[in-house]
């Protein structure tokens, strides 16, 4: 199952979550809710996505682990401005460039002595298949899509994806450099297909296991609106520190 966990949440981030600017692109809030299991009780967070036609807010009511000493409750996909904005604190942020991570994926991946590039390797793509199984979630038609788990075979994913809520990944769904081999295969394969290209959007999320269905991730609203326009500027009074002002700043706090 971990290999399939991996692929959800390399569809939804780092998730999630079109290069398309057609008039049908989506604007508004779309709200979800996460679930996860710690010790036999279900934990479950909210999580908030605002896009408009140029930047995508992905919101968390509670803060979220990014990286080692790193923490946000926000992260903001600014396309015009060809940049990421991390929110790690009410009155400062981290702004970094794709060309930044790229870097720095290349760095830790070294480090791991993982390999970067992209492998032909089938031991790294994700099997999925669709089912002739339909659903309405939340008045959007959705077909279900299987993740299939390698290491256990009866075991899978349920991805119920929406084809008619098309938003502008901009930067999300270009190919992205230096990327370890297997996270290469899961982000440029299966989400440039279905979701960057095929603008499909996980509607309903469960791991399954013979009969038995746990919810991973379910979309609990889809909001169409000018509401996102505002939810995507940065709050007056934030700083922006560089990505070397805030390793230095980590150095620092040791």
């Amino acid at each position: 199952m971990k290999n399939s966990l991996r692929a959800f949440f390399a569809l939804l981030f780092i998730s999630l979550f079109t290069t398309s600017m057609a008039s049908a692109q989506f604007e508004g809030q779309i709200s979800m809710k996460m679930y996860s299991n710690d010790n036999g009780k279900t934990d479950v967070s909210e999580l908030n996505l605002y896009a408009t036609s140029t930047r995508i807010l992905i919101k968390g009511e509670e803060n979220f682990d990014l990286m080692d000493k790193m923490t946000t409750d926000g992260l903001l996909i600014r396309n015009d401005m060809k940049d990421f904005i991390i929110m790690t604190g009410s009155d400062e942020a981290l702004q970094v460039t794709k060309t930044e991570i790229e870097g720095l994926v290349d760095m830790l991946a070294s480090w791991g002595g993982e390999s970067s590039g992209s492998s032909d390797s089938d031991d790294f793509k994700t099997d999925y298949s669709f089912s002739d199984r339909v659903k309405t979630i939340n008045g959007y038609e959705t077909t279900e899509m299987i993740v299939k788990d390698k290491e256990n075979p009866d075991k899978h994913l349920s991805v119920w994806l929406a084809p008619k809520i098309d938003i502008n990944w901009g930067m999300l769904s270009e190919r992205w450099k230096n990327m370890p081999e297997s996270i290469d295969a899961e982000i440029n394969g299966m989400s440039q297909e279905l979701i960057f290209k095929g603008k499909n959007f996980p509607m309903l999320v469960e791991a399954v296991e013979g009969n038995q269905r746990t919810k991973i991730m379910e979309v609990t609203n889809v909001n169409e609106s000018s509401v996102a326009r505002a939810m995507v500027e940065i709050p007056a009074g934030v700083k922006l520190m560089s990505f070397k002002d805030y390793v230095f700043k980590m150095m620092m706090e040791g």
